[in-house]
């Protein structure tokens, strides 16, 4: 059901107090005013939870920490959201184990009653018109145009009824995070500060891509994700003006400072390190462009090698708090265990692998799947050294 022209009292209600509406009320259009489309607590979780139906195995998007970060929504309101949810059976609970996690987690899954109820959400929500960049346009229409599925600009909108997209313009690959708490403090306080860039450095594999997921998952701004070609200015302007034009930009290379200016998002630079002159003079004058424009923000995602020649900034920008720096350092020795999954690890065998992988996510990673092709590839062990990390990492389990 869809209600338009409601009274102010229920168009007052927000997520924390959606128990007051009926379960079939799907969505309070403010058509007199032609701005919002409010959803629920409850039917972002619907919505949250739709993409994942047919998913076999637990995942963290399903869990209610997954939950909070993909809707935008409260860490404390969504036990709530969730209840009512199982209460009257759109959603069922189970146990499940996440990859890299030892202890099981409570996962939320739609049942065959929550799967049509969404889908009719979706449904209803088609005609409405949202805010894209500087118009309007109907859900479906856009859907069609950034070629998405309905139900992920639905999930998008934020709370003025302004798609937000939820995920990164690129793929980005999936690796366990573990002891970011500070590293990710460190960010979030950087995005609420008037520090305009932040670059984070490691060394490869030691989770920067992983950090800025994890960031950019709970930061509920627009988001331009791009990985950086160390040797090619002009695509990485195409890539940009690409990823901005899914958020209402021009969608040209050379109106990117101007879609910069207007839509303020989080600009992600991926994979920076010893790259051409050229990217470093893009890169700075991206920095310039997002100085100069409040509320736009720039997180390069480094190299730790990344020459000194090849930086972006200097030791002016940093005293001027235009640039912050964040260092990863490598896993403890208990959180590489917890990595390597095996809790019956002796010490001997851990300390062997903590010594040769100095706590590096990628390398546990791959000691813990057995991938002896991959871990040769993307690093410098001996063969011998590989085949004892396999054993160590295997040892006793």
């Amino acid at each position: 059901m869809v209600i338009t022209n409601a009274p102010a009292a229920a168009r007052d209600c927000t997520c924390e107090n959606h128990e007051r509406r009926s379960p079939t009320e799907l969505l309070i259009r403010k058509r007199e005013l032609r701005t919002d489309v409010l959803l629920t607590a409850a039917e972002r979780v619907l919505l949250q939870l739709l993409p994942l139906w047919s998913a076999k195995d637990a995942v963290r998007e399903a869990t209610q920490e997954g939950i909070a970060d993909g809707t935008g929504l409260r860490r404390s309101h969504v036990p709530r959201a969730v209840k009512r949810l199982l209460v009257d059976g759109s959603v069922e609970m189970r146990e499940g184990r996440l990859r890299g996690r030892g202890r099981k987690v409570r996962v939320y899954a739609l049942t065959e009653a929550g799967i049509r109820r969404a889908r009719e959400l979706v449904a209803g929500l088609e005609s409405e018109e949202v805010r894209f960049g500087d118009r309007r346009i109907s859900i479906a229409d856009l859907a069609a145009e950034l070629r998405l599925p309905a139900a992920e600009i639905a999930a998008g909108l934020d709370d003025e009824g302004r798609y937000r997209p939820r995920k990164v313009a690129l793929a980005v690959p999936r690796t366990d995070l573990l002891e970011r708490e500070a590293d990710l403090r460190a960010l979030t306080e950087w995005l609420a500060a008037a520090v305009p860039a932040a670059v984070v450095y490691g060394s490869r594999g030691m989770g920067k891509t992983a950090l800025g997921r994890a960031f950019v998952a709970g930061a509920r701004r627009p988001v331009v994700w791009v990985d950086v070609a160390p040797d090619d200015a002009a695509r990485l302007r195409e890539d940009l003006a690409k990823s901005l034009r899914g958020m209402g930009g021009s969608g040209t290379p050379e109106a990117v400072e101007g879609d910069i200016a207007s839509l303020k998002p989080i600009l992600v630079l991926d994979g920076y390190g010893e790259v051409a002159e050229g990217i470093v003079d893009a890169v700075a004058a991206l920095l310039a462009s997002v100085a100069s424009s409040p509320g736009a923000k720039l997180l390069v995602l480094a190299q730790e090698a990344t020459p000194s020649y090849c930086r972006f900034y200097g030791v002016a920008e940093i005293r001027r708090r235009t640039v912050q720096e964040v260092r990863l350092k490598g896993l403890s020795p208990e959180a590489t265990k917890q990595l390597l999954g095996n809790p019956k690890i002796g010490e001997e065998a851990l300390r062997q692998v903590y010594l040769l992988t100095k706590g590096c996510p990628l390398y546990l990673c791959l000691i813990r799947d057995g991938d002896a092709s991959k871990l040769r590839e993307v690093s410098r062990f001996t063969p011998a050294e590989i085949r004892l990390l396999l054993f160590s990492g295997a040892a006793a389990r």
